[in-house]
């Protein structure tokens, strides 16, 4: 098994070089990463970061496609997903995840059906490109978060029929934890054993089931016995990668904390 950990959580803690020195020497190999493609200078910036990560011994195994459910990528949302291709392809990773909840609120009239058209005309050119290109496309276990506007894909009838829409070998599935804990509490491992072998990425991450905290594994509610009892049913082979969000750790403690979050994710394997 392999671990891999979101990786700009620390660069925009503790800068770039920092970060890839001390992820590497607590035992992950594998990094979540994405360029900051909102930016002109994305490309440069990824470049560099990538000569950095090589010279850790660091490969990037998934990057995060933008999403503009929040409004963060309002007007360029489509370019900054070109950008975020490119850059996976660019940096050998296996995966593009996505957020498969987008949708105009303000020219179209809501419902699971219309929300999976567009779902799915928006992200076809990515996953033809994917097919052509050797990575996946993985779409993500969400909630419904206190928007007042239904948030497509927190249903996992509908996140399903998104994947199974492409007919495609190169979409799959991310099984984000804390987000699948917040939706689907303690059914959380059932439903990702009807996903199966469909899950071939991860967001590991914990929270009480309230709040979407993106603490680290083992400190919230989460059974993670049970969760690891069915990824190894399917016999999972993918990485498993920690998401931290949130948190204001010093930096004289990242060491101890990256260290410790390594060691979460390698007993959480034993479980």
């Amino acid at each position: 098994m392999e671990y891999g950990i979101k990786i700009g959580y620390f660069i925009d803690r503790i800068g770039l070089e920092k970060s890839a020195e001390l992820v590497s020497k607590a035992g992950f190999t594998q990094l979540d990463y994405t360029p900051a493609v909102r930016k002109d200078t994305w490309e440069a910036e990824m470049k560099e970061a990538l000569d950095v990560f090589k010279a850790y011994g660091l490969s990037v195994n998934q990057t995060h496609a933008p999403f503009n459910r929040y409004g963060s990528c309002k007007g360029i949302h489509k370019l900054c997903v070109e950008r975020c291709a490119e850059a996976t392809v660019y940096m050998g990773a296996k995966y593009m995840v996505a957020h498969a909840d987008e949708f105009d609120f303000e020219k179209m009239i809501y419902s699971p059906e219309a929300a999976l058209d567009y779902n799915h005309k928006l992200f076809l050119p990515f996953v033809e490109q994917a097919e052509k290109s050797d990575y996946k496309i993985a779409f993500e276990t969400v909630f419904q978060d206190s928007r007042p506007k239904p948030r497509f894909t927190s249903d996992a009838t509908d996140l399903m029929n998104v994947i199974k829409s492409f007919n495609s070998e190169s979409v799959a599935c991310c099984w984000d934890s804390g987000h699948a804990n917040l939706a689907f509490k303690k059914e959380a491992p059932e439903v990702a054993r009807k996903f199966g072998s469909l899950i071939q990425c991860t967001h590991l991450h914990d929270n009480i089931g309230t709040v979407d905290a993106h603490q680290m594994p083992l400190t919230g509610a989460i059974d993670w016995k049970a969760l690891m009892a069915v990824f190894k049913e399917f016999n999972y082979s993918g990485v498993l990668n920690i998401e931290l969000g949130f948190g204001s750790f010093p930096k004289y403690l990242m060491p101890e904390f990256i260290e410790l979050n390594c060691k979460a994710l390698k007993h959480i394997w034993t479980l």
